[in-house]
Protein backbone atom coordinates (compact mmCIF):
# COMPACT_ATOMS: atom_id res chain seq x y z
CA UNK A 1 0.00 0.00 0.00
CA UNK A 2 1.37 3.02 -1.43
CA UNK A 3 0.73 5.96 1.04
CA UNK A 4 1.35 9.90 -0.64
CA UNK A 5 1.53 12.69 1.60
CA UNK A 6 -1.59 14.07 0.00
CA UNK A 7 -3.47 10.58 1.07
CA UNK A 8 -1.87 10.91 4.45
CA UNK A 9 -3.30 14.97 4.97
CA UNK A 10 -6.61 13.13 3.93
CA UNK A 11 -6.48 10.67 6.39
CA UNK A 12 -5.67 13.45 8.79
CA UNK A 13 -8.28 15.70 8.17
CA UNK A 14 -10.82 12.66 7.84
CA UNK A 15 -10.05 11.66 11.46
CA UNK A 16 -9.88 15.00 12.91
CA UNK A 17 -13.59 15.73 11.22
CA UNK A 18 -15.05 12.62 12.77
CA UNK A 19 -12.91 13.36 15.82
CA UNK A 20 -14.68 16.59 16.60
CA UNK A 21 -18.13 14.82 16.01
CA UNK A 22 -17.50 11.80 18.22
CA UNK A 23 -16.37 14.27 20.78
CA UNK A 24 -19.25 16.79 21.01
CA UNK A 25 -21.20 13.31 21.51
CA UNK A 26 -18.28 11.95 24.01
CA UNK A 27 -19.17 15.28 26.15
CA UNK A 28 -22.44 14.74 26.22
CA UNK A 29 -21.70 11.29 27.62
CA UNK A 30 -19.61 11.94 29.90
CA UNK A 31 -21.49 14.90 31.39
CA UNK A 32 -24.27 12.39 31.82
CA UNK A 33 -22.16 10.12 33.62
CA UNK A 34 -20.66 12.23 35.70
CA UNK A 35 -23.77 13.93 36.54
CA UNK A 36 -25.56 11.14 37.49
CA UNK A 37 -22.38 9.69 39.49
CA UNK A 38 -22.21 12.50 41.70
CA UNK A 39 -26.89 12.58 41.92
CA UNK A 40 -25.96 8.97 42.70
CA UNK A 41 -23.75 10.23 46.29
CA UNK A 42 -25.92 13.07 47.28
CA UNK A 43 -27.72 12.74 50.96
CA UNK A 44 -30.81 14.82 51.29
CA UNK A 45 -28.59 18.21 52.18
CA UNK A 46 -26.78 17.83 48.80
CA UNK A 47 -29.36 17.05 46.60
CA UNK A 48 -31.43 20.26 48.21
CA UNK A 49 -28.61 22.35 46.85
CA UNK A 50 -28.85 20.19 43.74
CA UNK A 51 -32.44 21.64 43.34
CA UNK A 52 -31.74 24.69 44.56
CA UNK A 53 -29.14 25.68 41.84
CA UNK A 54 -31.07 23.78 39.35
CA UNK A 55 -34.05 25.99 39.81
CA UNK A 56 -32.02 29.56 39.72
CA UNK A 57 -30.73 28.41 36.59
CA UNK A 58 -33.67 27.58 35.01
CA UNK A 59 -34.89 30.91 36.48
CA UNK A 60 -32.35 32.92 34.92
CA UNK A 61 -30.99 32.63 31.72
CA UNK A 62 -27.63 34.21 31.95
CA UNK A 63 -26.59 31.84 34.93
CA UNK A 64 -27.61 28.71 33.41
CA UNK A 65 -25.61 29.85 30.11
CA UNK A 66 -22.57 31.01 32.58
CA UNK A 67 -22.82 27.36 34.13
CA UNK A 68 -22.67 25.15 31.15
CA UNK A 69 -19.95 26.87 29.86
CA UNK A 70 -18.33 26.45 33.02
CA UNK A 71 -19.41 22.76 32.96
CA UNK A 72 -17.91 22.22 29.07
CA UNK A 73 -14.82 23.79 30.62
CA UNK A 74 -14.27 21.38 33.26
CA UNK A 75 -15.29 18.30 30.91
CA UNK A 76 -12.45 19.49 28.59
CA UNK A 77 -9.87 20.10 30.86
CA UNK A 78 -10.83 16.53 32.78
CA UNK A 79 -10.19 15.12 29.46
CA UNK A 80 -7.28 16.16 28.50
CA UNK A 81 -4.84 14.18 30.54
CA UNK A 82 -7.23 11.47 29.81
CA UNK A 83 -6.93 11.21 26.36
CA UNK A 84 -3.19 12.12 26.90
CA UNK A 85 -2.38 9.02 28.89
CA UNK A 86 -4.62 6.74 26.39
CA UNK A 87 -3.07 8.12 23.24
CA UNK A 88 0.21 7.43 25.02
CA UNK A 89 -0.96 3.70 25.53
CA UNK A 90 -2.59 2.85 22.60
CA UNK A 91 0.49 3.92 20.83
CA UNK A 92 2.72 2.06 22.58
CA UNK A 93 0.33 -0.80 21.56
CA UNK A 94 1.02 0.18 17.38
CA UNK A 95 5.13 0.34 18.15
CA UNK A 96 4.82 4.24 17.54
CA UNK A 97 7.24 6.43 18.58
CA UNK A 98 7.38 10.61 18.14
CA UNK A 99 8.34 9.93 14.74
CA UNK A 100 5.66 8.00 13.88
CA UNK A 101 3.56 10.56 14.75
CA UNK A 102 2.55 14.35 13.28
CA UNK A 103 2.84 16.05 16.73
CA UNK A 104 1.88 19.46 14.73
CA UNK A 105 -1.21 18.58 15.00
CA UNK A 106 -1.78 17.45 18.38
CA UNK A 107 -2.63 20.51 20.36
Amino acid sequence: MEITNQSAKKAQKDAEWAYNKAMEKFYYSMLEVVFLRIKSHLSKKGLKKVLEIDEKRVNNENLGIEFSQKTWEILAEAWIGAEGLAMEKIADLYGLKAFDLDLSKIE
